[in-house]
């Protein structure tokens, strides 16, 4: 096995490319230069001032150097490269902040606002009132455009009044001084709520109320005017690279279709690397192919193929990294997701720190997702096939669908070497550690689950028993758990199936052991001795003192163990790759 090789479930080596390009061109932008200008040739002495003017002219094999700076613009690629050694790339000048916004700053004329029924404001309570420039949103008004998608028409039915709110909201956002007001319904909601604000029809004024009911003078306020902030001009580009920027402040809609802040709008072989991505409306990356309604892409040379690595993705209203389809031979590493969630209607069931769909041979490796509300930390969506998940952190997380949500999928795919800690549940009976729903041959192994408390930490289950998908159903069969650890998990094990479903080598805290083990229906709750005995599971499988502790800010992890240690089961899936310990043997933390 040589150095840096990773094995995918079907015994392939992942083929990983990277950008070889030697750059014959590059241009400058400079928005702080006192010479800058679009009608400059883009050198370093006389640089563009936006990012768009080198957008139109790049070509492949040239690359755009951006200097520290704001720049209030979206950035639309007319052009793709061609090859690995002929690319396209935009370059944050290393060592300066190059900051993209969607966003403008709002000054304007603010007034007490009089002309609504806000009913019983407190004492001292004030509410301001401004009009927003017209200018600002020639083809698209994020404050007249709603949240809402009709291709969720049907999942309304059922729903609290608080999630159909969130839908009829406007897209707009509005920060001060950094800081994002909170979205309300009525103009009444402003009575109770401070630090918010409400959007007049048609979109062109926004009375809000400030923190502590300050003023708003001599404070920085910023809407957000663009749906986008990096997005091509076209559809289908590929070999583009983008690094090193900062992207803030998108009003980007609830998907489907998946339009998020950086978009490969369909294109293949694009790398995203080393940006900070945050306060989304919606979706802070997409790759896929925007939605389900689309043709899908069947040139192999012409799909996937995306490197998105070493990103700081946060603060986006529903998803983090998102993609429909078109994401094969994919690699997500190294990247931080978190706080991932805050538009709160995990029930249009496109939620996710990632969430992909009908994914081919996409690797998810090293990657940290924490501080998730409302939506499962990874989810792979239907018919996926031949992916890892490996060497990733997912801690503190609330969800329905948990950590880890593998879907309706009839081929291989692989868990191993994640540490899943604080899991919790935002419904009874809810918030798994992986949640194995209706799958075939999929592997959940050497990974350590800390303090999943409200629901079983590997769930292999027949959910969606009657779901046809790839012209079948779901059989959950041949699924395996093997050399897993589990720490203050009242909830371990649950196999909807025994016919051909395999668990075996795992490491139990003793101090949870009574009904922590589950077969066939949610009444058969057993203990780690009946799980041997009678259904032939665990073998191998001990119980032992486990002591253990794990922080997600600094990543620091320890864990130790007295007792009996497990004889660990092969793992035919990892390839040559054995160890004697359950638990991640690979994973690199602090």
């Amino acid at each position: 096995m040589k150095k840096d090789e990773v094995f995918m479930p079907d015994g392939t080596s992942f083929k990983f490319w990277d950008d070889t390009t030697e750059y014959k061109k590059i241009y400058h932008v400079n928005c702080n230069h006192p010479k800058a200008s679009d009608d400059n040739p883009g050198t370093e002495d006389l640089p563009f001032a936006t990012i768009n003017q080198s957008a139109k002219i790049l070509r492949p094999g040239e690359k755009v150097i951006v200097h520290g700076g704001v720049y209030r613009e979206c950035v639309r690629p007319i052009c793709g490269g061609e090859s690995p050694d002929k690319m396209i790339a935009y370059e944050a000048m290393p060592n300066e902040e190059v900051i993209v916004k969607g966003s403008q700053i709002w000054e304007t004329d603010f007034k007490l606002s009089k002309d609504w029924n806000f009913r019983h404001l407190p004492q001292g309570a004030k509410i301001w009132t401004g009009e927003l420039p017209e200018e600002w949103f020639i083809g698209y008004n994020p404050f007249m455009t709603q949240n809402f998608s009709s291709e969720y028409t049907t999942f309304t039915r059922d729903w609290t009044d608080a999630e159909i709110n969130v839908f009829m909201l406007k897209r707009g956002m509005v920060f001060v001084d950094g800081r994002p007001l909170k979205q309300v319904f009525r103009p009444y909601d402003l009575v109770n709520t401070e630090g918010a604000f409400w959007v007049e029809d048609p979109g062109l004024a926004i009375h809000f109320r400030l923190w502590g009911d300050e003023d708003p003078s001599g404070k920085t306020i910023e809407v957000t005017t663009k749906e986008q902030v990096f997005a091509p001009a076209k559809q289908f580009l590929g070999y583009i690279r983008v690094s090193g920027f900062h992207f803030e402040h998108c009003a980007d809609g609830i998907p489907v279709p998946q339009r998020a802040m950086v978009s490969a709008r369909r294109g293949h072989h694009w790398i995203i690397e080393n940006n900070t991505i945050k306060w989304a409306n919606s979706c802070g990356i997409d790759v896929g192919n925007e939605t389900w309604h689309r043709p899908t892409i069947t040139d192999k040379e012409c799909t996937g193929g995306h490197i998105i690595r070493k990103n700081h993705v946060s603060n986006c209203g529903i998803c983090g990294i998102a993609a429909v389809g078109n994401n094969a031979n994919t690699i997500v590493q190294d990247n931080i997701v978190e706080w991932i969630g805050d538009k709160n209607i995990e029930r249009i069931w496109e939620t996710g720190g990632l969430k992909f769909h009908t994914c081919d041979t996409v690797l998810i490796k090293g990657n940290v997702f924490r501080h998730i509300r409302n939506a499962p930390g990874l989810w792979l969506d239907y018919l996926n096939k031949n992916c890892r998940i490996t060497g990733n952190v997912f801690a503190d997380i609330e969800s329905i669908n948990g950590a880890i949500y593998l879907e309706v999928n009839h081929a291989p795919n692989l868990v191993d070497n994640n540490i899943l800690w604080d899991i919790r549940g935002t419904r009874s009976e809810r918030g798994y550690g992986v949640n194995v729903d209706t799958n075939e041959e999929c592997v959940v192994a050497h990974n350590f689950f800390g303090k999943i408390r409200d629901w079983y930490a590997v769930s292999v289950n027949l959910n969606q028993r009657s779901r046809i998908v790839g012209g079948r159903v779901g059989l959950c069969r041949l699924n395996k758990v093997f050399n897993n650890v589990f720490f203050e998990c009242p909830k371990r094990i649950m196999l909807s199936r025994i016919a051909d479903n395999q668990s075996d080598g795992n490491l139990f805290d003793q101090r949870n052991n009574a009904t922590s083990l589950c077969v066939e229906s949610t009444e058969n709750l057993l203990d780690l001795s009946a799980w041997q005995r009678y259904y032939g599971l665990d073998k191998n499988g001990t119980q032992a003192r486990i002591e253990a502790n794990f922080d997600p800010e600094t990543l620091e992890f320890s864990y130790n163990y007295e007792g009996e240690m497990p004889k660990c089961c092969p793992v035919p899936e990892l390839y040559g790759i054995k160890s004697e310990s359950p638990g991640p043997y690979e994973i690199k933390l602090k």
